[in-house]
């Protein structure tokens, strides 16, 4: 940790921000950010100045004086990522190369956290949510990097890291019905389900939560027909898991690991 505090620190889960050790930020401009992000998005590989303004003006007549522009940039990006020796930021015939070693992203560390809070999942319940929380503390907002988003590579990178945050969510409602905390996950889960209502797993996780925090009839009834109006009646998808699962609540009382083993999947990489 000693060390992190030594390098410049890259903020994506939210507006793009540069902050160098002790706290200060740099201001950069919206077009440089770009040239930031894009880099980030190229870990250890290099970008031409021919890519970085295909990608920020795109390919109908660029402005003359684009390349001269992306090189300023590069200028203020080295400037404002160096600290101590050693080039973060490098230039060779292929184009420009930010090395990952150099910095630390905020992102990678969430991942890092994700992942460990899955490998928690099955022997610590309570570590786990509260590892997965600790990731999403790191968010500054719902979105990741929305003032750059314009831009084509940018987007596709964005909606992975959101992706991976609605995984955070989930798992800390997983974790926290399997540590015993149902009315903790209540509140969070009926909230994600009105946020992502297109989201199966979302509603599944309400259904259980209202249903061990002693609300079984608003979970069959009031909870199950939102959910099968949103996702079956608005959208025509197919829902196995909610029919599943409201006909399990609806034969008896299902202990609570087989609730559990109704909502929960095969994990998945975050890699």
């Amino acid at each position: 940790m000693s060390e992190n505090r030594e390098r410049v620190e890259v903020r994506i889960l939210g507006p793009i921000e540069v902050v160098r050790p002790g706290g200060n930020r740099v201001e950069l401009q919206l077009q440089c950010r770009k040239v930031l992000a894009l880099l980030i998005a190229a870990p250890g590989r290099p970008v031409s100045t021919g890519q970085l303004v295909r990608w920020i003006w795109g390919d109908d007549n660029p402005p003359s004086h684009a390349p001269q522009m992306v090189r300023s940039h590069i200028r203020v990006l080295r400037g404002a990522l160096q600290v101590g020796a050693g080039r973060i930021l490098t230039t060779s015939p292929a184009g420009y190369r930010l090395a990952p070693a150099g910095y630390v992203l905020d992102a990678d560390r969430f991942r890092q956290l994700l992942t460990e809070a899955r490998q928690r999942l099955p022997r610590d319940a309570t570590g786990s949510t509260r590892v997965a929380l600790a990731a999403l503390d790191l968010w500054r907002g719902t979105e990741a990097m929305p003032d750059v988003v314009d831009v084509q590579p940018l987007r596709a990178e964005s909606a992975y890291l959101e992706e991976l945050r609605c995984q955070a969510e989930e798992m800390v409602v997983l974790s926290s019905l399997r540590s015993g905390h149902a009315e903790f996950a209540l509140p969070r889960a009926r909230r994600l389900a009105e946020l992502h209502p297109k989201r199966e797993r979302f509603w599944l996780q309400l259904m259980v939560a209202e249903t061990l925090s002693d609300r079984l009839v608003e979970a069959t009834v009031v909870t199950f027909w939102r959910a099968r109006h949103h996702l079956v009646e608005e959208t025509g998808l197919y829902a196995p898991g909610l029919d599943r699962l409201q006909r399990e609540l609806l034969k008896g009382a299902p202990s609570t690991e087989q609730l559990l083993s109704l909502i929960t999947h095969r994990d998945r990489s975050v890699a």
